[in-house]
């Protein structure tokens, strides 16, 4: 994986671009925003009334192979309930 293929990824999964590098996408849970790096992106998860959840990932820790399911992966655990 590397940095274009997050941003495209995210541009995919409606995601808007704030600025380079950043991308934020709105849903009825709260507010996911995606930072990438130079070797590296975070997502942080926003919901109203829960702190932040920030996941970190390295871009060589995710095999291109299933690199887009995994990051599909930390959104669909998204649960509201948690």
């Amino acid at each position: 994986m590397n940095a274009d293929m997050i941003a495209a990824w995210a541009v995919e999964n409606g995601f808007q671009a704030i600025d380079s590098g950043n991308y934020r996408r709105h849903d009825n849970a709260g507010v996911i925003t995606i930072e990438i790096k130079r070797m590296s992106f975070l997502l942080i998860d926003e919901r109203q009334g829960l702190r932040p959840r920030l996941i970190s990932r390295l871009f060589k820790d995710i095999a291109l192979s299933s690199g887009s399911g995994r990051l599909q992966g930390l959104l669909l655990d998204r649960n509201p309930t948690h």
